[in-house]
Order: C-alpha cells, then sequence, then structure tokens
C-alpha cells in the first residue's frame, strides 16, 4: 500500500541553507540581468544609432526608424520601454567612460535612475557623492529629483510662450485624436499574438483614463482661464481710465 502523506517523516527545514540558497539566486540573478542588459544595450547603441550617444540619449530614442521598426515587433522579448532604456544605458556608460568616471560600484538600478540626468559634469559629481556615500537607490533617486525639481523651477518660461506653446500641443492631440481609428474588428482581434492583445488592452485602458482625467482638468482650467479673462478686461478697463503719458513706453510685465 502506498505511503500518504501522513505517513512521511517529517523534513526538518535548514534555514541557513534557505538563505544561502536566496542569496545566492539573487546575486546570480541580478549579475546575469547586468550583463544582458549592458550587452543589449551595447548592441542596439553600435548597431541602430551608430554609436551615437547623444542620438541614443535623448528623451525620446524610439524617434530612429530602424529602432522604431524593431520596437514594433511581435517576437520581441524586452519590451520597447526596457530597450530604450537600455540603451540610454549604455550611452551613460560610454559617456563615463570618456570622462574616465570609475561605474563599478553602482548597480544597474542606480545607472537606470542617473540617466534621467543630462551627460555632463554635474552627473559626474552626483555620481562620485554616491559612490563616496555608498548611497541606496533611493537615496540617489531622492537627489535626482531635488536636482529635477530645480531645474524646472528655475526656468520660470514665459507666460505668452507657454501658453502659445500649450494651445499647439492642444491642436496637435485634438488631430491626432480625430484622425485615430480606435475601431478594430473581431478577426484582427483573434489573430494577433496574445502579448500584442494585452498591450493593445493596457494602452486602450490608459486612454479611456487620461481622457476622463483629462475632461475633469479641463473642467478645472476652463474656470481658471475665466479668472483670467476676467482680469484682462478688468486691465483694459484701468488702462483706458489712466492711459500712459504720450511718448512713454509702457512696462511690459511678462517675463521673457
Amino acid at each position: 500500500m502506498p505511503k500518504t502523506n501522513e505517513n512521511l517523516p517529517e523534513v526538518q527545514v535548514d534555514e541557513k541553507t534557505i538563505d544561502a540558497a536566496v542569496e545566492f539566486i539573487n546575486e546570480t540573478a541580478t549579475k546575469t540581468i547586468y550583463k544582458g542588459s549592458i550587452e543589449i544595450g551595447e548592441y542596439i547603441l553600435e548597431n541602430f544609432f551608430e554609436n551615437n550617444i547623444e542620438l541614443a540619449s535623448s528623451r525620446n530614442p524610439k524617434k530612429h526608424a530602424s529602432f522604431n521598426k524593431l520596437c514594433e515587433r511581435d517576437d520581441l522579448a524586452v519590451h520597447p520601454n526596457r530597450l530604450a532604456l537600455m540603451v540610454r544605458v549604455a550611452s551613460q556608460e560610454r559617456f563615463l567612460a570618456d570622462k574616465k568616471v570609475d561605474t563599478l560600484a553602482l548597480t544597474y538600478t542606480h545607472k537606470s535612475s542617473l540617466v534621467k540626468l543630462d551627460n555632463d559634469k554635474k552627473k559626474i559629481d552626483l555620481i562620485k557623492k554616491c559612490v563616496d556615500g555608498k548611497w541606496t537607490t533611493r537615496t540617489l533617486d531622492d537627489e535626482i529629483n531635488k536636482k529635477l525639481k530645480r531645474l524646472s523651477s528655475s526656468r520660470n518660461p514665459s507666460l505668452l510662450l507657454t501658453t502659445k506653446k500649450c494651445i499647439t500641443k492642444v491642436d496637435d492631440v485634438l488631430k491626432i485624436v480625430g484622425n485615430a481609428e480606435l475601431e478594430v474588428d473581431a478577426d484582427t482581434l483573434v489573430k494577433m499574438s496574445d502579448q500584442k492583445r494585452k498591450d493593445l488592452e493596457k494602452y486602450v485602458k490608459e486612454l479611456k483614463k487620461k481622457v476622463e482625467d483629462t475632461a475633469k482638468k479641463s473642467e478645472e482650467i476652463s474656470a481658471d482661464c475665466d479668472g483670467l479673462l476676467g482680469k484682462i478686461a478688468e486691465a483694459e478697463k484701468e488702462r483706458k481710465k489712466n492711459p500712459p503719458k504720450p511718448g512713454r513706453k509702457p512696462k511690459d510685465t511678462t517675463k521673457k
């Protein structure tokens, strides 16, 4: 008669063996993923960006036609966003190597965070602080976010230029949406690969949420616009009451 589970002797679990196995597996997996990511990034940099680190490290590396076609392949095992990150890390590695910066103490996660910054002396200084201070990825991310926030707040763009750019972008979005085709026949969906169909479902859900969020935000922006238009009307009335003296150039209060 075969033994049941109740009749089997109790096996003692060696926690030290489990801990050692987890450490070994995690370290090996990290090394493998890191090595593979670097190799893929270098390959794409050489074969699709002609080793042009400025082009590959740009905010939108997909703009390269061949790379864009590569990302459209259904049988590509790496997500396009991940692939773009690998390329930017590879281009960053080239830049740091040219500047004789030692990056051996940095993990791939550290390097992935650093691509948010431009390849310049400020990045090099931050890397030195990170290595000397033995920063975790979270600490590095916090410092990068602080720098990006300061950079964003220091630009102070012109109100007129910003408004004009926003209107242009909204027009572009409306044009794209107007020309977009969201109708897909059932046969086409059935013939799609599972991954492509899942990706389509994900992006459609994201689009739906964005549209809903935009509708809510549009009401707030519309109210703000009404408020600003009221202030402009009041300013025009005040201007008519107290016109500038002849020969005196009115002061421009907008920033350029």
